[in-house]
């Protein structure tokens, strides 16, 4: 006599449980793969960033640090040619501030520049957006010294930035305060 095999059924739930299982877990770790892929695609473009404009401001310090040298130690800077070679590197990527007051241009070679014996010199590199990415400020003496100019400031500034869809817990609400 044949016995009879009653779990027949059991084991084949079992095999497509299982089947199931694993490719769930597949997909899930594809798409953790796919998100920390996106993220680090960000960072890539953000490290980028960071540096083009970095680079931008060392060009630009490092052309008028070669200005400012031609001056000897103990001299008085030429403001004329100090001027004239911020204005070389002026381009539209960039805001200029001589002592907080924003450079307009063409610059007045008559201004005064130096304030209590030195030249606060800040700079706003802006990214591809036209926003406020990089911000140096650089301290330069009247009279020449064996530095060129002090390094006050040299950051990436910070971006605001708003959540696109924003989602709130059961029970929260979103209040905006008008004063």
């Amino acid at each position: 006599m044949k016995k009879r095999n009653k779990h027949k059924g059991i084991s084949t739930i079992l095999v497509i449980l299982i089947v199931l299982t694993v490719v769930l877990f597949g997909v899930m770790s594809m798409m953790g793969v796919y998100t920390s892929y996106k993220i680090s695609q960000k960072n890539l473009q953000l490290a980028k960033n960071y540096y083009l404009l970095d680079s931008k401001a060392q060009i630009f310090a490092n052309n008028l640090r070669k200005t400012i040298n031609k001056t000897k130690i103990g001299e008085e800077h030429d403001k004329v040619k100090l001027l004239t070679e911020i204005e070389r590197n002026s381009d539209k990527d960039k805001e200029i501030f001589i002592n907080d007051k924003i450079l307009e241009f063409p610059i007045d070679k008559d201004r005064e520049i130096f304030k209590d014996g030195n030249m606060k010199l800040g700079t706003f590199l802006l990214d591809e957006k036209g926003q406020k990415s990089f911000y140096f400020e650089l301290q330069i003496p009247k009279i020449r010294e064996d530095k060129a100019f002090e390094i006050k400031s040299w950051k990436k500034v910070t971006q605001e930035f708003e959540y696109k869809n924003p989602s709130f817990a059961e029970g929260e609400e979103l209040t905006i305060d008008e004063n």
